[in-house]
C-alpha cells in the first residue's frame, strides 16, 4: 500500500528529471538532419515545436502541483479531504495533459517514416549521453 502511494505521488507529482528531456533538447537536430524532404521536415519541425510547448505545460503543471502538496504536508491543518482533492484534481490533469502529449506526437510523427524515427531517436540518444559526460 505505501508502496502503491510513492508510485502514485511520483506519476501525478514529477520525479526527477523534467518529462520530455530527449523531446524537448535533443530531437530537433536530428529531425533537421534526417528528412531530406524540406516540406515535410517542416511540417515535422512545426509539429514538435507544438509537442514541445505540450511538454512544457505538463512540466509545468507537475510542478504547480507538487508545490500545492508541499503545501499541504506543510500546513498542519490540512485534511484528507484537502489531499484526496489534490490527487482527483492532478489525476484528471494529467490525463487532459498526457491526451495534449499523444496528439502532438501523433501529428509530429504523421510527417516522420518509422525508418527516419529510428535515426532520429538513435542520434537523440547518442546526444543526450553526450552532454550527460
Amino acid at each position: 500500500m505505501i508502496a502503491a502511494t510513492i508510485l502514485a505521488i511520483f506519476l501525478l507529482m514529477g520525479g526527477g528529471s523534467m518529462f520530455g528531456e530527449l523531446m524537448s533538447d535533443y530531437i530537433e537536430d536530428p529531425i533537421e538532419a534526417t528528412i531530406v524532404e524540406e516540406e515535410r521536415r517542416e511540417m515535422a519541425l512545426d509539429a514538435h515545436d507544438d509537442l514541445e510547448d505540450a511538454i512544457s505545460e505538463f512540466n509545468k503543471k507537475v510542478l504547480d502541483d507538487r508545490d500545492k502538496l508541499n503545501e499541504l504536508v506543510e500546513n498542519y491543518e490540512s485534511t484528507q479531504h484537502e489531499f484526496d482533492q489534490l490527487f482527483v484534481d492532478a489525476f484528471a490533469r494529467r490525463r487532459q495533459e498526457v491526451e495534449a502529449i499523444w496528439k502532438q506526437r501523433s501529428a509530429m510523427l504523421s510527417h516522420i517514416k518509422a525508418d527516419e524515427w529510428q535515426t532520429i531517436i538513435k542520434q537523440a540518444k547518442a546526444e543526450a549521453a553526450e552532454d550527460k559526460k
